[in-house]
């Protein structure tokens, strides 16, 4: 996973503990819908002014949008979980669980 898609992740974390929508973030650092939206899949990257607009709506320091290390255990312990759910499903449904994986990643 690259900065802008970790830089995204974070962003869109912060914005659900606070239980806001994209379009009432957008309002607020009076930016498009569609940038908040590209922004947090890491398509898009901010200036340093948009970053601090977005730290103050979310009411973070600037410095937590960096901060990636919760984001890379929760992924690691994601995967694991995948996999035990794997490992209990019979065969059939194994193979279900590749296909849907598979159309995800393609």
């Amino acid at each position: 996973m690259n900065t802008k898609e970790l830089l995204g992740l974070k962003i869109k974390e912060f914005r659900r503990q606070k239980k806001m929508t994209q379009e009432q973030l957008s309002e607020i650092i009076g930016l498009d819908n569609g940038y908040i939206s590209k922004l947090e899949v890491g398509q898009n990257f901010p200036t340093i002014g948009t970053l601090e607009k977005i730290a103050q709506a979310l009411d973070v320091e600037l410095y937590e949008l960096f901060q990636y290390t919760n984001l890379k255990i929760r992924e690691k312990d994601f995967k694991s979980e995948i996999i035990k759910i794997y490992d209990n499903l019979n065969k059939e449904k194994q193979f279900t669980l590749y296909r849907v994986a598979k159309g995800l990643s393609e």
